[in-house]
Formats: C-alpha cells, sequence, structure tokens
C-alpha cells in the first residue's frame, strides 16, 4: 500500500509540473483510441490482482457495486492491452495523458479496491530498444564469423 502511494505521489508531482490548468473532462470507459500520443502523457501499467478469497461472482458483484465498468478508465485514458494471467489477474497497460492520473487512481480506489488488490507502475514501450538490440547482436556474431 505504501509503495502505491509513493509511485501515485511521484506521478502526481511530475503531472503537476506545468499542467497547473487542465480542461475538465467527463469520467467513463474509453471507447476510441486518442489522435496522437502527446508528450504530456505517460504509459502506466495497472495490475488487479485476484484475491483469493473471494470467487468470482463475488468479484463480479463487487464491482458492479462500486460501478468500475462505468468509470474505469477514465473517458481520457486509452486501454493500450489488457491481459488475464491466470493465478494472477489483470494485468492493464493504459496511455495517460499527465493531467488525467489523478482521476485514473480515483477510478481504481472507487471501483477496484474491495475486489482486487493493486499494482501501479509507470512504464514505457520497450519494444524498439530490444528489437535495435537484437539485430545489432546478430550483426556482431555475422562479423564474428
Amino acid at each position: 500500500m505504501k509503495k502505491i502511494l509513493l509511485l501515485v505521489s511521484i506521478i502526481l508531482a511530475f503531472a503537476q509540473i506545468g499542467f497547473a490548468q487542465q480542461p475538465t473532462v467527463p469520467e467513463g470507459p474509453s471507447t476510441t483510441a486518442s489522435a496522437v500520443a502527446g508528450a504530456d502523457s505517460v504509459l502506466v501499467t495497472v495490475i488487479l490482482k485476484h484475491q483469493q478469497d473471494k470467487n468470482l461472482p463475488e468479484i463480479r458483484r463487487i464491482l458492479e457495486a462500486q460501478g468500475f465498468w462505468d468509470i474505469f478508465p477514465p473517458q481520457d485514458v486509452r486501454v493500450v492491452s489488457w491481459t488475464l494471467a491466470m493465478g494472477l489477474g489483470h494485468i492493464i497497460t493504459l496511455h495517460v495523458p499527465a493531467g488525467a492520473i489523478r482521476r485514473l487512481n480515483l477510478a481504481l480506489e472507487n471501483g477496484a479496491w474491495g475486489a482486487f488488490d493493486t499494482e501501479i507502475y509507470l512504464t514505457y514501450d520497450y519494444q524498439s530498444v530490444w528489437l535495435d538490440y537484437i539485430e545489432r547482436r546478430e550483426e556482431a556474431k555475422e562479423d564474428r564469423n
């Protein structure tokens, strides 16, 4: 819990630098991708861990009672990927405008707590770095032979 609060505090501190006046955006699930990733946005990975003391119908009842599906993700947040890992839970990568960090946090606190244990990580896309490394590694192997 302390780890989550520290991470959210850090993210919020960065989000507030230069973004004091953000337009108000209504909350609700995101069904369309944002046009272009802006410089004032981040990738966030959210892990919703299954609580082992609850079965699926119990989790669903909690989510519905708290309105999770109506508030998560906030409207200006785009889902990049949503994976279910058996034995763990949901792994969701989100594209989040800096001004929406607070709304994302509130959506999780108000909608997911009680049904899931939450973990939040600031992330970035590593695939292009990895592909570049693999390509250079293969070229180096060919040069040695």
